[in-house]
């Protein structure tokens, strides 16, 4: 399948998720942005802001045209959905909601796909390292950036302690 073709398989299919889920839930939702330019490991990507938008990733589209059609478009959707439903709600991604949603378009709600991502280019953040009261971290560039932003505080999910940098040497 050519990169045209692929890109309109996954705008229809993307169309027929959004209108089933309208169906499945008796409300309408606007067509969300659709972009192709998701890299890495990344099947698809669902960003509420500023404005909806749905990614795929054509490199692993392409590799498995039918497979990522059955699976990834109805699972972003998915997440758009919920999104639209609970916006001012920070929900799991994840979640009770959206995983009940998958059920009822009869879909397998699970978490990751099962593409092959053999070959794909990736991007590695550098890590930095931070401590907790009981044991060190490493935190990726983007969330050590929030840090010293001031935009985004961590804690250890075993102690609760909030994480603090540790000086580099």
């Amino acid at each position: 399948m050519n990169r045209q073709a692929l890109e309109q398989a996954l705008r229809d299919a993307t169309a027929y998720w959004l209108a089933a889920a309208e169906k499945q839930l008796g409300r309408h939702f606007p067509l969300p942005e659709i972009r192709f330019d998701l890299r890495g490991q990344a099947a698809g990507q669902y960003r509420g802001h500023p404005l909806p938008c749905i990614r795929y990733n054509l490199e692993l589209a392409g590799r498995q045209p039918e497979a990522f059609l059955r699976r990834t478009p109805g699972h972003e959707v998915a997440h758009y959905v919920i999104h639209q439903m609970h916006p001012r709600q920070r929900l799991r991604p994840h979640g009770p909601e959206w995983r009940q949603l998958m059920e009822s378009l009869g879909l397998e709600p699970s978490r990751c796909h099962e593409f092959d991502t053999g070959g794909v280019t990736t991007r590695r953040q550098r890590r930095f390292s931070y401590r907790c009261a009981c044991r060190k971290h490493e935190l990726s560039a983007t969330r050590h950036n929030r840090v010293i932003r001031g935009q985004a505080e961590y804690r250890c999910t075993h102690c609760g302690e909030r994480l603090v940098a540790q000086s580099r040497n």
